[in-house]
This record gives structure tokens, sequence and C-alpha cells, in this order.
């Protein structure tokens, strides 16, 4: 097949617009992204310095659990929905598109949302036996809120971002729900702080829901603007239920990997002290910054990966994807450089003096993550190739893993042991989804020493 990419395409869908370079789509989304990650670190700290150590741990568990929740509520929707919508440059015919992505969208909101979010905040209500009276409620409520908006930003901001829409995009995705949703929520928490000081966990929670509720509802009505000319289809039920059969492996490795990010965090709370859990929690926040670059490749790459794969140039997009994974490295030293050098002082300074216990902890867990940034954006070559069946079995069985083994060497060696286990297992994990990029797609996903910046430019982002 030539490598010559095919002219733009002007469609209802894209309303006639080119899309931008990838490397202008990556520069908007460095600063957006950038922009989340500083937002989402004055998010803890302020949550750490109210809550103190003894009520951070907690406040971390309550805030990533509703996000894992949320995503797993779409089930795969919205990964589905991004490789999609990408595909209607690439010849797909965009009504056609745009209604499945309706009709997918409208069941997840009115049938899954609503269910998995009332079914959560009434797990935890029964959860809370040492909470009484309208505490008890509020937190439960709060929670099942925070549920319901988590997934809907989620699947606004993997809309936008394959319909093209990127800059929209860029302000919705990221650390804490992206831009837009950090400030709200940095806003809402220090007032909250100041003004309700004593409601303590409960008050916090009510601030970060707010955060998401403005931002989430107005891109919302974005996507909807963009479809509005095509008909819902289905009803509610029948149409989730065909997106899901179409998007459950989507559901299962998202919602897989997720935990593999937070699940230590979890069994910390069940398994170490309250002070051990915030210390693990802090720990972990700040290691999170080693893999954030990659991470915004990610975003930015999976529609690329989709249009280049509906196109068959593999070629090129190996090229694109270890240029990628170059930059992300070089950016990676930026966040990894501090945590080796002064772990210490970076926990004292982001969340108060008490979390320095942690650095130690820090350089291990960051150890773990730079092998990820290593070994590039293996998963959005599987997931964007219909292979996400093997992405999603390659995190299931390192979830397995790192429940398995975290818990025994929590057990046995306390923090320590929970980090390194950690570790271990993201870095064999990483390698079994780079080995399964190269065997499976055909592409090699890992850093190269001749990046290529001028294809950077010349693909559409």
């Amino acid at each position: 097949m030539s490598s010559t990419p095919a002219p733009p395409t002007r469609t209802s869908g894209s309303r006639g617009r080119q899309r931008s370079s990838l490397l202008g789509a990556l520069g908007w989304f460095a600063a957006s992204y950038g922009f989340a990650v500083v937002g989402s670190l004055g998010v803890n700290a302020i949550a750490s310095r109210w809550l103190g150590v003894d009520g951070f741990g907690y406040f971390i568990i309550a805030t990533t659990v509703s996000v894992g929740i949320g995503q797993l509520a779409l089930l795969g929707v919205h990964r589905a929905g991004l490789r999609d919508a990408a595909t209607m440059e690439a010849g797909a015919d965009p009504d056609t598109v745009l209604r499945d992505l309706r009709s997918a969208a409208r069941g997840a909101i009115m049938v899954s949302l609503p269910a998995f979010s009332l079914v959560a905040a009434s797990i935890l209500y029964v959860v809370l036996t040492g909470v009484s009276g309208s505490d008890r409620v509020l937190l439960a409520v709060v929670f099942g809120v925070l549920v319901f908006l988590a997934g809907l930003q989620k699947l606004w901001a993997s809309y936008l971002r394959g319909m093209g829409v990127v800059r929209l995009a860029g302000l919705l995705e990221g650390r804490s729900g992206g831009a837009l949703v950090v400030l709200a929520q940095a806003v809402a928490l220090a007032l909250a702080w100041w003004l309700l000081e004593p409601t303590g966990l409960t008050g916090a929670l009510v601030a970060v829901s707010i955060g998401y509720l403005v931002p989430v509802l107005a891109l919302g009505a974005v996507v909807q603007r963009r479809w509005r000319h095509v008909d819902r289809g289905a009803g509610a039920v029948v149409a989730l239920g065909r997106a899901v059969r179409r998007s459950w492996r989507f559901a299962v490795n998202q919602f897989a990997s997720y935990l593999g990010g937070i699940v230590e965090i979890w069994m910390a709370g069940l398994l170490l002290s309250a002070l051990d859990t915030s210390l693990f929690s802090s720990a972990q926040r700040l290691a999170l910054l080693i893999v954030v670059p990659l991470i915004a490749l990610q975003i930015v790459f999976a529609p690329i990966c989709a249009r280049l794969l509906h196109q068959g140039e593999t070629q090129q997009l190996e090229r694109v994807l270890r240029t990628g994974a170059t930059l992300a490295a070089l950016c990676t030293l930026v966040f990894w450089l501090p945590t080796l050098v002064a772990p210490g002082p970076v926990l004292s300074v982001v969340f108060g003096e008490p979390f320095a216990a942690a650095a130690t902890v820090l350089v291990v867990l960051s150890l773990g993550n730079a092998v990820n940034v290593l070994t590039g954006l293996s998963g959005a070559a599987l997931t964007m190739s219909h292979r996400e069946g093997a992405a999603a079995t390659v995190q299931v069985a390192t979830l397995v893993l790192r429940i398995v083994v975290g818990t025994a060497a929590a057990l046995v060696w306390g923090l320590m042991g929970l980090a390194v286990s950690s570790a271990a297992l993201s870095t064999l994990s990483f390698a079994v989804m780079w080995w399964q990029a190269r065997r499976l797609v055909g592409v090699s996903t890992h850093i190269t020493l001749r990046p290529d910046l001028r294809l950077l430019r010349s693909t559409k982002g």
C-alpha cells in the first residue's frame, strides 16, 4: 500500500476543518496536560495539609476508586468510540460513525453509569459502619456523584480526541480530569478548607465533585452538538448492549490498567497503618509524574494509531511511535531527576514535612515507572489495532500478581515490601506489552537514537 496519506476529507463529523499536525496537537496537549499536573499537585497539596497524614491516604483512596469505577462503568464505550471516531478521516462514513457514537454514549449515560454509581454509593454506605447519621448518607451520595462525573469526563474526553477536537479534548484530559477540572477542584478545595474545615474528608470530596461539574457538562454539550443531525438509534439498553459487544475488551483492559496503577494504595489501606497508607499514597502520586509525558503521548497518539493502522501504514506508525517514545523519555528526565536526587525535600514541598519519610518508597516506585517510558506506546499500538484482548490479558494477569505478591510482601516486609513488589511487577508488565506489540502488530515502540521530528509535523493530529 502506498505510504502517501489520503487527502483530508470534509465531513459533517469534522465540520470541514482539517486537523492540526501531530506536533501541533502534542504541543497544545503538553501545555494543557502540564497545567493539569501542576493543578493535580495543588489539589493533593491542599488535601494533605487539610486532612494530615491520618486522613490523606483515605482521600486518595476515595478519589481513585471513584475514577476507577466511573471508567469501568463506561464498559469500554469511550475507548472504542475514540478509535471509531478517528477512522472518519480514513474512509469511514461519518454519519454512520456519529450515529453509533451517539447511541453508545446514550446507553452509557442512561444505563451503566447511573447503575454503577448507585451500586458504588450503596456499598460505601454499608461499609461505613463507623460513621453515623447524616455524614454517612452524605459520603455515600457524594461518592456516587463522583463516580458518575468521573465516567462522563472519560467519555467526553475520548470522544473529543477521536473527533479531532484536540484543543478542547486536551483541557479535559490528564491528571484528576484535566486542566479545567483541576483548576475548579483546587479552588473548591481551598474554599472548603477555609470555610468548612471541620467537615474533613466529607467536605473535601464534596469540593472535588463540584470541581468536575461545570467543565464536564460544558464539554459534553460540545460533543452532542456534533451529532445532533443524526438520529438517536435504538433504546438506551439495546444501544448499550450493542456497544458492549464491541467494546468489552476495552473495558477489561482499561480497568485492569487503571487498577494496576493504584491497587497498591487500596492494599495499603487494608493491610498497613493510616500513616503508612498516607506515605505510600504520597510517594505513588509523585512517582506517577515519571510517566506523565508518556501518558500524554498515548492520549494524543491513540487516534493516529487507529488511522494509520486502518490505512495499513505500519512502518510509518512505528517511526511515529518510536519518535514519540524518545520525546517522552527526554521529558521524563525533568520529572525524574529531582525524585532521585532529593526525594525527601520534594515530598516535603508538595505534601508537607511529615511526608518526607516516604523518600525511599518514592525512589523505588519511580524506577519501576521509568521502564514504562523506555518501552514506549505499546498499549496504544495494541488497543488501536483491535488487539485490545491481548493488552487486557497482560493487564489482568499483572493485576492478579500485584494483589497476590503485593499482599504477601506487605504482610512480611511492610511499606517497603509493597513498594518493591509494585516496581518489579510494573517492569514485568511493560516489557510483556512491548513484546506483544512487536509480535501481534508488527511494530516496535521503544525509544530510538534517531527520532524524526519532521514526521510529527507531517502527520495529522
